[in-house]
């Protein structure tokens, strides 16, 4: 289990403040948020390659918040590879043993070929990096990172520098490595989608503190803060005062609510959910996967995601009119201290 509670770092004028994650053991977390937000500072600390100035960072209850990084058997890997140009494969995936003092276990000869099997490595062992692609120098740098049984694996954006295909493949391999080593992963990326194809648990970070952490579904579905709907997505985020609207949203008093734009229902027909409009179409966007919809009532307009056939379907122009509507299980509710 890691926890790394109340850490705080001063890097010049940037500031870690206050972070605290808890991870179970053999749990995937990743770490979103935008540029600058101190993503890589967080895990940089864990791995021990940035000094803390206060707080502590917990790994399977042993306190290594001042150990140096040879210490600590946390492996980290990063977007760029960083293989040795002079060394072939199988050698630099065996570099990763260079601290361990046991070094020539027989176990850790088991890991090699459990390794190279899992990430279907056999055929390369001989090549130097210079001869790889750039999916096959993540499968070394991620067997380098795993030989040597680490308590903790640290990911920064290790699939951002790959071409769509083989990003989704290495994506996959990943999630196969975790079911089968129970290996417990922090992993910072940008990509809301490889997030929630790999993440147990999420938080989101921004401007050195944690704005939102819980399992991958609550922060996707359900995020409590402004800050977290707003970077995961959700355009429809409204400030509810008017007593009409309050009593329609069942809220006591005013309030930010909001609503996924998938989550709505447009129709041609009256619609029966929870919640539900009459109104007229606005803008169309075509965004290639989807068709954004904005859908307008004479309180506000709401964005909607279509698929390309439902849009067809219901045959929709700007203007025309329409019915549409969600479920109260979809309804967000956001936390009193959260401004837009």
């Amino acid at each position: 289990m890691i926890h790394v509670k109340d850490l705080n770092i001063r890097l010049g004028i940037f500031r870690i403040k206050n972070v605290s994650l808890k991870v179970k053991k053999g749990e995937f977390l990743v770490l979103l948020g935008p540029t600058a937000a101190g993503k890589s500072v967080v895990l940089e600390a864990i791995a021990g390659l940035v000094p803390v100035q206060s707080g502590k960072i917990m790994v399977n209850n042993r306190d290594i918040t001042f150990l140096k990084p040879e210490h600590r058997n946390i492996s980290i890997c990063y977007q760029d590879y960083n293989l040795f140009p002079h060394m072939n494969v199988q050698d630099n995936i065996r570099y990763g043993l260079r601290f361990k003092k046991d070094r020539n276990n027989p176990k850790y000869e088991k890991n090699f070929k459990e390794l190279v099997k899992l990430l279907k490595l056999g055929n390369i062992l001989e090549r130097l990096p210079l001869n790889l692609s750039g999916g096959e120098q993540q499968r070394v740098s991620l067997s380098r990172g795993l030989i040597g049984n680490p308590d903790v694996l640290l990911l920064d954006e290790p699939l951002s520098a790959l071409d769509p295909n083989i990003k989704t493949t290495i994506q996959e391999e990943l999630k196969n490595i975790h079911e089968t080593l129970h290996t417990t992963i922090i992993m910072v990326t940008h990509d809301f989608v490889e997030a929630n194809y790999l993440a147990e648990k999420v938080a989101i970070i921004n401007e050195g503190e944690i704005i939102e952490q819980g399992s991958s579904e609550e922060v996707f579905q359900k995020p409590t803060s402004i800050f977290g709907a707003q970077f995961m997505g959700i355009k429809n985020i409204f400030w509810i005062e008017d007593p009409e609207e309050l009593s329609f949203f069942g809220l006591q008093k005013p309030a930010h609510i909001g609503i996924r734009p998938e989550n709505i229902y447009v129709s041609q027909e009256p619609l029966s959910t929870d919640y539900h409009f009459k109104g007229t179409i606005g803008d169309i966007q075509n965004n290639q996967i989807f068709m954004e919809v904005k859908c307008c009532n004479a309180k506000r307009e709401y964005s909607t995601y279509l698929t390309t056939n439902r849009f067809l379907e219901l045959g929709l122009k700007k203007g025309q009119p329409i019915y549409f509507g969600f479920g109260k299980n979809y309804l967000i509710y956001f936390r009193e201290k959260n401004e837009v």
